[in-house]
């Protein structure tokens, strides 16, 4: 997903450089991310939606032709055709969708990599060097940084510029990872309470009312499916296994979870709204049909 990260790497790397504040950068760089996908977003509901219309015929369908699975497919397959909708067309936008967040995510994640454009081994060698710096302080090493990078990021600041100039970072500004009173390289830790445990309580909290946005849009599909007390479940469970997730990473990635809920909530709220009138208006026409 190299390819993928990269370019978003050096968006956040000049966002950083522009605020000169990590935080801010995020902020900006969410928005901009979720406004190129945005487009995707409207195909992928506008498919949902048009699914959703055409349920008490497929509902027809699937009792009258229950015990015949060839003909069943084929009575399926007529009705998507007469209303000009493909059954794969929600699918479409979200494997669009899948490497793009990959690759925004290891762009957050790895910032030495992405942002800095640092090799493997230049990695090793800086943590390294942070690592006996800390150590030197009394303070604990970091540990295995195959995951997240931003612990050494953050502790760029006490290695000297020889040795920051040694791995090609000389004139590179570094990141400032305090953000409203928050460390946001800080891992929030579950052995005491810190301020920085607002980051899995506001990551729960969003995820619950993104999850709870989303599943109203998709009301009509899922009291029809059969899988629907397996979907609240999970509904319920996510925001529990985010809280878990965002207390074993840095507050950074947290925070960026945070983000994307908000705007996530705004933009359903909005699609909602949209197709709710589109629905509104449509209705006259159907009945005029009817009749």
């Amino acid at each position: 997903m190299g390819f993928i990260s990269r370019p978003f790497g050096l968006f956040l790397f000049w966002l950083n450089n522009f605020f000169g504040n990590y935080g801010l950068a995020l902020i900006f760089f969410t928005l901009a991310v979720r406004l190129i996908l945005l487009p995707l977003s409207f195909k992928q509901q506008k498919s949902m939606q048009d699914t959703q219309k055409i349920q008490p015929e497929l509902l027809k369908i699937r009792e009258k032709y229950k015990n015949d699975k060839q003909k069943l497919n084929e009575e399926t397959m007529k009705l998507y055709q007469k209303h000009g909708i493909n059954p794969a067309g929600g699918c479409f936008p979200l494997l669009i969708q899948f490497p793009i967040i990959i690759g925004l995510y290891q762009a957050i994640i790895k910032p030495l990599t992405y942002m800095f454009g640092m090799l493997p081994e230049q990695v090793t060698v800086l943590t390294e060097k942070v690592n006996e710096v800390l150590v030197s302080k009394g303070l604990d090493a970091i540990g295995d940084v195959g995951r997240f990078e931003i612990p050494i990021a953050q502790n760029l600041k006490y290695l000297s510029a020889d040795v920051l100039e040694s791995v090609g970072l000389a004139n590179v500004k570094l990141i400032n990872f305090n953000f409203l009173g928050l460390d946001l390289g800080q891992t929030p830790s579950l052995n005491y309470i810190t301020l920085l445990w607002i980051i899995p309580v506001l990551a729960a909290l969003t995820t619950f009312l993104s999850t709870k946005v989303t599943s109203t849009s998709n009301a009509a599909s899922t009291e029809a499916n059969s899988a629907a007390s397996t979907m609240k479940t999970m509904n319920a469970l996510f925001p529990l296994m985010t809280a878990w997730f965002t207390f074993s990473m840095p507050a950074g990635v947290g925070f960026y979870w945070i983000l994307g809920n908000i705007i996530q909530i705004i933009q359903q709220f909005f699609l909602n709204r949209y197709f709710a009138a589109q629905q509104q208006d449509s209705k006259p026409a159907l009945e005029k049909k009817k009749s």
